[in-house]
Formats: C-alpha cells, structure tokens, sequence
C-alpha cells in the first residue's frame, strides 16, 4: 500500500510538472477569415489597429505603401546593387501590438500596385520572422491565435507528433520561407511548406506530382487569386495524406494547371500546405525550438 501511494504522489508530481513546463502565452486574440486568409487588427506604433494578414511563407512583414505614409514612416528605396527597386521600400522598425503582445517588427513596404490585379483584402502582413523564438499557436475551428513571450532556454527534445522546421528558399533565387517534415502522402514523406497565404488545401509541385502518380489530366481547374498574383491549379482527389502519423482527410489536394505560370521549388520540397488543409486542426510552431505539431482540436 505505501508503495502505491507513493507511486501515485510521484505520478501527481510529474503531472504537475508537466504542466508547468507547457508554453506560457502571453496574448490570445481572434482573427477573422478572409477569403481564406488568416486576418487580424494590429496596432503599428500606438495607432488605430490595421488589417493584416499572418503570412508563415514569407520571412519579412509588409505594408502597402499608402499606409506607411499615413503613419508617418520613412521610406527607404531598396537597392539591388546601386539601383533602386521601384516600388519597394524599407519601413525599418516599428512597434507592433498584437492583442497584449507589444514588440517591436521590421517592416518591408510596397506600393499597392505590384501587388497586381488581385490584391489581398488587408492592408499588409506579418511574417515569420516578428516571432522569432516565440511559440505562435494558430486555433484554425475557434478562431484564435496564442503567442508565447520570446524563449531564451535550453531547445527540449521533440515529442511525439512533433516535426522539425528548416528555413530554405522558395527555389534557387527565391525568398526565404519555411518547410517541415511530418507529413507522408500515401505513406512517403513529403517536404512541405506551411504558407498561410495559401487559401487550398494542398499544393504539390510539377516534378514530386510525378513521383506521386498524381495525374492531372481532364481534372477540374480552381483560381486561386493570392497565389503568384493569382493562379488556375487543378483539383485531384487527396491520396492519404498524415502529419506525425495521424490522418489528415481533406477531401481533394491540388497540381499546377499545364498552362499556369507558377513558381517551381526547384526540388528544395514538394509541396505547400494552406489553411484549407488545417480547419480541423490546431497548427503550433514554435519558432526557438525550430518545429511544428498539427493536431485535431478538442
């Protein structure tokens, strides 16, 4: 018997610890669906909040140019070489208040026209690099965002379900984004972005399609008006497609139309994962430790 009991307070004391050791966040606020975009009210250096997107596939936060005027912000023109890049300026550094998160972000400013025909509804983004060494937490059935303070301690080893994250490029010349490991598509593994500006389910590219057998031919066509200023991609039933061994069951993933011009990876991953994908789902990555779990909400 005193074994026992002193297996059970042993049992609550690892309990307890556990729990002590699960992610603090310090702010939870809502985001809105945008056409499929993920969309929240961000208050740049004490002003009225904006719309912006969250955007997990590009590195740099942006903002339309118009804005960044209003605010009060001095523009820098890009340079490539000694040339400067019409259009594009540097925002530098302002503070950023999401919910009760106050950091400062560096921003990227555009002008609305290169944006093209189809511009998203907001009046810019927020990126992968304003969490750096934060857990971000993306609640896709309730609607809500959780954001950890910034970690300094020692990276914990990864649990079950849980996959890594490495930066790459989007190809060979390409801007730099993010891709995990965890998820097989009829049981082999594939190199997956998560981008947030994707409004689909699952994007797989021309030469890992192949590979997969995935064919195309006589399959129905869907625009998607946010993907390289706005792209036909062709919808094809989903094969078993997992993260972490645990089944994923949207109803369709989706190839490039044979006439499309899309941006190829260059063979650096396979495929892009969106929104669609997860709206069952918690997505949480966190950012120090490098890695990302998708698992079902309770």
């Amino acid at each position: 018997m005193r074994r026992l009991c002193l297996a059970l307070l042993v049992g609550a004391s690892s309990a307890a610890f556990a729990a002590e050791k699960e992610t603090a966040f310090v702010a939870e606020l809502p985001f809105r669906d945008c056409e499929g975009l993920i969309c929240i009210d961000v208050a740049l250096d004490g002003n009225r909040p904006r719309s912006l997107m969250l955007d997990t596939g590009n590195a740099n936060s942006t903002l339309l140019s118009e804005v960044a005027r209003e605010l009060n912000w001095t523009l820098q023109p890009v340079q490539r070489g000694t040339d400067a890049v019409s259009g594009i300026y540097s925002g530098g550094e302002h503070r950023v208040a999401l919910g009760a998160l106050q950091a400062q972000g560096s921003f990227f400013v555009f002008d609305r026209a290169l944006l093209g025909e189809h511009r998203p509804p907001v009046d810019g983004s927020i990126a992968v690099d304003f969490f750096k060494d934060r857990v971000l937490e993306i609640d896709y059935p309730r609607h809500r965002l959780r954001i950890s303070a910034a970690l300094t301690g020692p990276v914990p080893e990864r649990g079950e379900g849980v996959a890594s994250l490495r930066r790459t490029t989007f190809g060979e010349r390409g801007p730099p984004t993010l891709v995990a490991s965890g998820f097989t598509l009829d049981g082999k593994p594939l190199r997956t972005r998560i981008d947030t500006v994707f409004t689909g389910t699952l994007l797989v590219y021309g030469t890992a399609a192949e590979s997969f057998g995935l064919v195309a031919k006589d399959a129905k066509s869907e625009f998607f008006p946010y993907t390289d200023s706005g792209v036909e991609l062709r919808a094809l039933p989903m094969p078993r497609l997992a993260f972490g061994g645990r089944a994923l069951s949207p109803k369709r993933l989706y190839v490039p139309d044979a006439n499309a011009t899309l941006r190829q990876p260059d063979g650096l991953f396979d495929a892009t994962a969106g929104n669609a994908l997860f709206a069952r789902s918690v997505v949480t990555f966190d950012f120090h430790a490098m890695s990302v779990q998708v698992k079902p909400a309770n």
